[in-house]
């Protein structure tokens, strides 16, 4: 009996991760529906750090859906190969340096989307075939393209064009912020809850590990547009949004001019998974919390480790998700992370009261 549940439950997975594999690419292709003619040749886009060139992304996101989906789980030899001649050499993130996309020769832009349907239509494909023990490597290439779109909206922002009407628009705050007091306690940090037993989890957010949280009280909003600008000293703002492109150093300095402080990621897990009224409150913008990105005890790299462990112990830990990112990426044990001095992301933060 308990086998046959477990087909059943694959089954109605698998069903799920098609729907999202297709109705994500709908999004992506959207996104960049008005995308001025000439930024679809790299060469053309205004070269950023933070960002890549339409095409070379676009691209990426189908390179890197077939690679982790069809190739990487595959052992026919066929299957190990990608239905798009140098895709290895032009969209592998991993080996392919970040000034070079601008300027490396590629396909034509009807050729890179030919590769995406292509791409999309092995991978779904390859999903009627899976078994249990791969399923999660498609879990893994709907995140990576959840996790993408949001970055096409900031580069769309970088490049100082409009977002599209599928970008959600930003969420009010409150009326009236308060704090929110925890007793503290233990808390199972990294632990899904039963909701969601079907999300990817990134290597990460494991292993799953008892730690202890003293007492804290928090904020039930991030800060707002019209504190924060009280605190640089600028004119008017807006109190119904959140403050954003807030960089970690100015969240820090605005804590200490406030006689408050950052949360943990402990501590802002912890107000996600045991109060409604602080989980209302997520999805204004990332937030910034005062731990640096490292490995939890036990730490095993995933099938994706590029993900995590280059960048332990150089970036910060922000939580919760913005306005523009996906809800399947605003569980509480997600970990985005950035270098601090980074502002360009649809950033933010809330603040605790100081012991």
């Amino acid at each position: 009996m308990q086998a046959g549940v477990e087909i059943d439950n694959l089954t109605v997975l698998k069903s799920e991760i098609r729907e999202a594999l297709i109705s994500q690419r709908e999004t992506t292709y959207a996104l960049y529906r008005d995308l001025p003619e000439a930024f679809w040749v790299p060469a053309n886009v205004p070269y950023g750090v933070n960002i890549n060139p339409p095409l070379w992304e676009l691209s990426h996101i189908a390179w890197f859906q077939e690679y982790f989906a069809v190739r990487l789980p595959g052992r026919d030899a066929d299957e190990t190969k990608s239905c798009f001649a140098d895709a290895d050499a032009l969209f592998d993130s991993r080996h392919v340096a970040h000034r070079s996309r601008w300027t490396n020769q590629y396909p034509s832009r009807d050729m890179c989307f030919a590769f995406m349907r292509d791409s999309l239509d092995r991978t779904l494909k390859a999903l009627q075939q899976s078994s249990a023990e791969n399923i999660h490597h498609f879990q893994l290439v709907v995140a990576h393209e959840n996790m993408h779109a949001e970055a096409i909206a900031m580069t769309l922002v970088a490049l100082n064009l409009p977002l599209p009407i599928e970008v959600p628009t930003r969420k009010q705050l409150m009326a009236k912020p308060t704090d929110i007091a925890f007793a503290g306690g233990e808390i199972l940090l990294g632990a899904l809850d039963d909701v969601n037993p079907g999300r990817y989890q990134f290597c990460n957010e494991l292993p799953p590990h008892r730690v202890a949280v003293a007492p804290f009280t928090i904020s039930s909003q991030p800060v707002s547009d019209e504190e924060f600008s009280r605190f640089l000293g600028r004119g008017a703002a807006n109190k119904n949004f959140a403050a954003m492109h807030v960089d970690y150093g100015q969240a820090v300095a605005y804590c200490g001019w406030a006689n408050r402080r950052l949360p943990t990621e402990a501590e802002w897990e912890f107000a996600a998974t045991h109060s409604s009224q602080f989980a209302a409150s997520i999805g204004h913008v990332w937030e910034w919390t005062a731990s640096a990105f490292t490995p939890y005890p036990g730490f095993v790299r995933g099938v994706y480790e590029e993900y995590s462990a280059p960048w332990f112990y150089t970036h910060q830990v922000l939580r919760g998700g913005s306005f523009v990112t996906h809800p399947r990426m605003q569980y509480p044990q997600y970990r985005n992370f950035y270098m601090p001095e980074r502002r360009d992301m649809f950033c933010g933060f809330r603040t605790c009261q100081v012991d």
